[in-house]
């Protein structure tokens, strides 16, 4: 009985040992949460300012081109590079003094005429002589002989010339009376677009003033001017149908401009945004330079609905015309020497000129 009683608490004992046995471990205690990821770094955005004395978009063909370069630029940069145009050169800087305020700075691109720029790197104003290029398809092929003179010039004043430079529509002879012959300019007082210009018409007996482009429309309202150089585009702008009567289809001049930058805000760029600006200054200077053609078409078609009567003078005006500028085209080469004086030569092999 005794030894019975002694094997209960015995068997007690055991099961509550098995028990305690089978009882789970305690969970681990639970692993420290990982560290928050560093936030990512803001994308860094470089932001170029393009100056231009082109008025607000949509008033002339070359105003829309260059804030579709600009939009295609930044769409395909997606926000990394941002290049804003500001028009109507409302940051304070005029067309001869572009080159300067560029090359040091004080805004990363422009488009200007070349010819305003020509009184500080004379090699710009090649193709703007009076009387050189009979049309546009001279004009382009001139640019290739001058197009590296331009470059080589311009990173003298810490510019580049990125991709080709493009040509605006011909500059051309817009007059109160009709200009049949050269003798016709005799007498007739003209507004002097350059000092080039001026020597020309000088030769040919025509009288020159100074007077600022917002003014030409008064000037010639009042008198003060008989005709007025310049493209279609330049007709339309002073509503050359209220003041003049007649457009004489024959070249004066050329003029051509180009996206030129800082040279030190272009080297700090990545290759790659080089790449996509280089392409879209391309694709827009081969855009304008056929509508240098097909919107000149268009404007005269537009004046003569206005009331302005075209006159097409014989092949024989332009030709005297080159007789008379030939001198014209001497001074200057010796007067700016150099590399300018080179690349007129070359231009005039090109055209037996």
């Amino acid at each position: 009985m005794k030894r019975k009683m002694l094997l209960v608490p015995l068997a007690l004992l055991l099961i509550v040992s098995l028990v305690a046995c089978a009882a789970p471990a305690p969970a681990p205690a639970p692993a420290p949460a990982p560290a928050p990821a560093p936030a990512p770094k803001p994308m860094e955005v470089i932001e170029w300012t393009l100056d231009t004395y082109f008025p607000p978009p949509p008033a002339i063909y070359v105003s829309v081109s260059t804030q579709e370069v600009c939009d295609r630029i930044n769409a395909r940069l997606e926000g990394r590079f941002v290049i804003t145009p500001v028009y109507g050169s409302s940051l304070g800087v005029k067309g001869p003094d572009v080159a300067v305020a560029l090359g040091e700075g004080a805004f990363e691109a422009d488009y200007v005429a070349f010819p305003y720029l020509a009184g500080d790197i004379p090699v710009l104003g090649a193709i703007g002589l009076p009387a050189l290029l009979r049309n546009n398809f001279e004009g382009f092929a001139a640019h290739d002989v001058v197009t590296p003179y331009y470059r080589s010039e311009l990173e003298k004043r810490n510019i580049k010339l990125i991709g080709s430079p493009y040509l605006f529509p011909r500059q051309v002879v817009w007059s109160k009376q009709p200009l049949k012959e050269i003798g016709d300019f005799k007498g007739l007082t003209f507004r002097g677009f350059s000092p080039e210009h001026t020597m020309l018409l000088d030769e040919l007996e025509s009288i020159v003033i100074s007077i600022s482009m917002p003014e030409v429309y008064t000037a010639l309202e009042r008198g003060m001017l008989d005709a007025i150089l310049g493209s279609t585009a330049s007709a339309q702008a002073v509503s050359a149908w209220e003041v003049l009567d007649y457009g004489i289809d024959v070249t004066f001049a050329l003029a051509d401009t180009g996206l030129i930058v800082n040279k030190d805000a272009w080297e700090a760029l990545p290759a790659e945004y080089q790449l996509v600006i280089t392409e879209e200054a391309n694709r827009t200077a081969t855009e304008l330079n056929y509508k240098s053609i097909m919107e000149e078409e268009k404007g005269w078609a537009m004046l003569a609905e206005k009331g302005i009567t075209k006159i097409t003078p014989s092949p024989q005006m332009f030709e005297d015309m080159v007789k008379i500028a030939g001198p014209v085209w001497d001074i200057w080469a010796q007067e700016k020497a150099g590399v300018a004086a080179d690349a007129l030569a070359w231009i005039r092999v090109l055209l037996s000129r």
